[in-house]
């Protein structure tokens, strides 16, 4: 009688034995899991997701850092974001991170590898045309060699009353350095002087 008491007695505690080994190993198993990096993230705005089993809440992005809690199969929590395998996630007030793929999270999967780099576009170069600035020079007047038709009389000044510096013989050349005003102002003896343009012929 008392072997047969014993013998149930040892098959009931090597049964919770193994019920016991088998919860552990499945919460174990999945923490494990849940905290292996991916090479892809989820896009999704911030809300409410449950998780799809089990999981431990760590206080940082690694399986050495401090387990905050456990998150049962079914519970819901608070998401924040995705950063490839792990979600940073608002639990009992504090912020958590959890294996992403134990959450059901609604978004989109973007791959890390396929993730287009934007190229850095070169700046362009101004195409506006540099207009030269032209320097304005004022050019006097070409002095030309003329020649007096008849006499005429060389004076000081541009009038009929000025001082007479002395008399052009008719077909004397003489050398014109400009012309204002119906008089043409010559050079004379190597002195300035005014002749009556009229009386002047370039030919």
């Amino acid at each position: 009688m008392n072997n047969v008491m014993n013998r149930k007695s040892t098959k009931m505690v090597a049964a919770a034995g193994l019920a016991l080994t088998l919860a552990f190993t499945t919460v174990g198993a999945g923490t494990i899991n849940a905290d292996a990096a991916q090479t892809t993230k989820y896009v999704a705005k911030p809300q409410m997701v449950t998780a799809k089993s089990d999981v431990k809440v760590r206080a940082g992005e690694s399986t050495k850092s401090k387990v905050l809690g456990i998150l049962k199969k079914g519970e819901k929590v608070y998401f924040v974001k995705d950063d490839y395998g792990w979600s940073k996630v608002t639990y009992k007030g504090k912020t958590g991170y959890v294996g992403t793929r134990y959450l059901n999270i609604p978004g989109k999967q973007v791959d890390s590898k396929k993730a287009p780099v934007k190229k850095a576009t070169p700046a362009k170069a101004s195409t506006k045309k540099v207009t030269p600035i032209k320097k304005t020079t004022s050019k006097a007047q070409a002095s030309k060699t003329v020649t007096a038709k008849t006499a005429v009389n060389v004076r000081a000044s541009q009038s009929k009353t000025s001082k007479v510096l002395g008399v052009l013989k008719k077909g004397e050349k003489v050398t014109v350095v400009k012309e204002s005003r119906g008089w043409s102002q010559v050079t004379y003896k190597g002195k300035t002087g005014y002749v009556a343009t009229q009386f002047l012929s370039t030919k």
